[in-house]
């Protein structure tokens, strides 16, 4: 009986001084744990959140001026009230390799002016010359402009100088004025006219003319259209074709000598001396037409993109917000989960106290009732 005494009263002992400080230490040291878990979630969050305090400092806007013309070219001005300059003579063919006429054609007539030459027969005149008598003023069949013609005095100059064993350039002296589209006059000028001169047949191997571009050559189909003779309507036709670019704001651009062709194309058997300025007009009407149905075209098409483009951007931020949304019941029910273990954990350990402390007391009063009977 005594041993048993002794027994329990160890056994209280050990209960008390053994278990219960254990079961202190435990509680201690989670709440020591807890407590830095508080303190490392305080310090995390102030840095994730320290850089969005204090006030953002705006850059200085640069300033925005407004729109302002440069500065004329005063020059550019003068130029358009001066006269024809450069006054000069181009020889075509570069080389006169066969036997000279009389009003064989020799060359023409050039000069420099930003408001163009005057139409012939205005363009240039023959004022006199050591040897004006020589040569007559006429139109030159490749461009319409004021030329020289080869008179029956100079046809016999030339022929001689052909037959002789020289080819040197025969030089002949004129003088000329030039007018510019406005009417205004050039002073007077000495031109140099330098005939390159072949023995027959040196024609054959003078370098081939230059090839036409295509609004030259639409020039020509139309001109050759309206005037199948060639005469002096035949080179304004020309000139007027050549014009027609500018004047319809397109430039020779590709696209817009293409529809000028098709347009002439569509047209052609009814285009007459009398109507070919209208068909002008009507190139430049249709083309403006179209430039303003590929504009509207381009706006729809970019108007249905942007649509698209609105419409893809919305699925995406919703599918986003989705996944937001997703993300946070799972997070929030893993912090649950983890709430309610952490609470069945601490609800347990308590449980298990309680267990303990219970089956001592039953122990305890096994032994008194005991103690008491004997």
């Amino acid at each position: 009986m005594a041993a048993f005494t002794k027994l329990t009263a160890l056994g209280r002992k050990v209960q008390g001084d053994f278990v219960l400080s254990t079961a202190r230490g435990f509680y201690l040291v989670g709440a020591c744990l807890s407590l830095a878990a508080v303190l490392g979630a305080v310090i995390v969050a102030i840095v994730a959140h320290g850089g969005t305090f204090g006030a953002v400092r705006d850059r200085p806007v640069p300033e925005v001026r407004a729109p302002q013309a440069e500065p004329i070219d005063v020059q550019e001005v003068a130029a358009r009230l001066g006269p024809p300059t450069r006054l000069g003579f181009v020889q075509e063919p570069e080389v006169i390799g066969s036997a000279v006429s009389e009003g064989q054609p020799l060359g023409y007539f050039d000069a420099a002016t930003p408001n163009q030459l005057a139409a012939y027969p205005d363009d240039f005149d023959i004022v006199g010359g050591e040897h004006a008598s020589l040569f007559l003023l006429g139109r030159h069949p490749s461009n319409g402009r004021a030329g020289l013609r080869a008179s029956a005095a100079l046809a016999q100059v030339l022929s001689d100088a052909q037959s002789g064993a020289a080819t040197a350039p025969k030089q002949f002296r004129v003088r000329i004025i030039a007018r510019d589209a406005v009417g205004q006059r050039s002073t007077p000028t000495d031109v140099v006219i330098s005939l390159a001169l072949g023995p027959p047949g040196a024609e054959a191997t003078a370098p081939a003319p230059a090839p036409l571009t295509d609004i030259q050559g639409l020039a020509r189909e139309i001109a050759l259209a309206v005037d199948p003779a060639q005469t002096d309507l035949y080179y304004d036709v020309i000139s007027s074709a050549l014009r027609t670019p500018r004047l319809c704001g397109a430039g020779n651009s590709p696209e817009f000598l293409a529809q000028y062709r098709r347009g002439f194309e569509g047209v052609r058997e009814q285009i007459t001396p009398n109507n070919v300025g209208l068909f002008y007009r009507g190139v430049c009407d249709a083309w403006r037409a179209a430039i303003d149905r590929g504009e509207a075209r381009v706006a729809r098409e970019q108007a249905a993109a942007d649509a698209v483009i609105a419409r893809n951007l919305h699925a995406r931020v919703t599918l986003e917000t989705q996944k937001v949304r997703a993300t946070s019941v799972r997070n929030t029910a893993m912090a649950t989960a983890v709430a309610a273990v952490a609470a069945f954990l601490v609800i347990a350990l308590f449980l298990a106290f309680l267990a303990m402390e219970g089956h001592s007391k039953a122990l305890r009063d096994a032994v008194d009732i005991m103690a008491s009977r004997s």
